[in-house]
């Protein structure tokens, strides 16, 4: 299914990308924003400082504890089929959605802000399924899938689908579009039912035996990161620019609608 999720993400992402300016700044396609944006995504942590390397320990020590966990909490879930099924149709529903949203709404009423929202999320979607898919393939992790015995299994360079259960995809993309989503003009409950939702995304991954504990963990963080990072790189809300025209300076405010 995550595998799905590139293309889906790329065929969706052609509505903000398409959309005519409305405002007084166009909004980037978010495809050619994804590729421009990677390198400096990837190259991040040689600006990081000592608050931005806090957190990253932190993430990594999360993973790290839940990874001696994987044993205990693999295959033990039983039950709630279809609340599970729910899960896995939400990590490729919630881009959708926002994307189609926020997309329409900013297309149909030329708003700047809206068509920003629909591009966030798109390109969290998009960077969020290659940062998982090249980790897959680094590690190689095998997949729990009845056998509770091979969490320690890598095989580095292997695409096989039963060797690539780190870090989670579904898990990456639902957090991913939760933490996008956070810039938007939305109700607080709204914000938070977004991350809720991601957790069950999370959750039923375990709960279908796919991934491990510490890969819906690693996920999950993976793909905060990076849809936090796109929503501060692109920021929707109301700002005021400046543009010169070489002998008047004008000032502009894009509001959030």
């Amino acid at each position: 299914m995550a595998r799905l999720a590139l293309p889906f993400a790329l065929l969706l992402g052609l509505l903000p990308a398409a959309a005519p300016a409305a405002g007084p700044a166009a909004v980037a396609c978010p495809v050619r924003a994804a590729v421009r944006d990677a390198p400096h995504l990837a190259t991040a942590p040689g600006r990081w400082g000592a608050a931005q390397w806090t957190a990253a320990a932190a993430g990594v020590g999360a993973v790290a504890v839940a990874a001696g966990l994987d044993r205990d909490t693999a295959g033990q879930w039983p039950g709630h089929d279809r609340l599970a099924q729910v899960g896995n149709a939400w990590a490729v529903a919630a881009p959708a959605a926002a994307i189609a949203w926020y997309g329409g709404r900013g297309w149909l009423g030329r708003d700047p802000a809206a068509l920003q929202v629909a591009a966030n999320v798109t390109e969290a979607a998009l960077l969020a399924v290659a940062a998982t898919e090249v980790v897959k393939v680094a590690v190689g992790r095998e997949r729990p899938a009845g056998d509770l015995e091979n969490d320690r299994r890598l095989h580095p360079g292997n695409t096989a689908g039963r060797r690539n259960s780190f870090p989670s995809g579904h898990t990456a993309l639902a957090f991913a579009t939760a933490a996008a989503l956070q810039e938007a003009p939305l109700p607080a409950s709204t914000r938070a039912a977004a991350y809720g939702l991601a957790g069950l995304t999370a959750w039923s991954r375990l709960h279908d035996e796919r991934h491990w504990l510490s890969d819906v963990v690693a996920g999950g963080l993976l793909g905060w990161a990076t849809g936090r990072y796109v929503a501060r790189r692109h920021p929707a809300a109301g700002r005021l620019t400046a543009v010169a025209d070489g002998r008047r300076l004008l000032l502009a405010w894009q509001r959030r609608f």
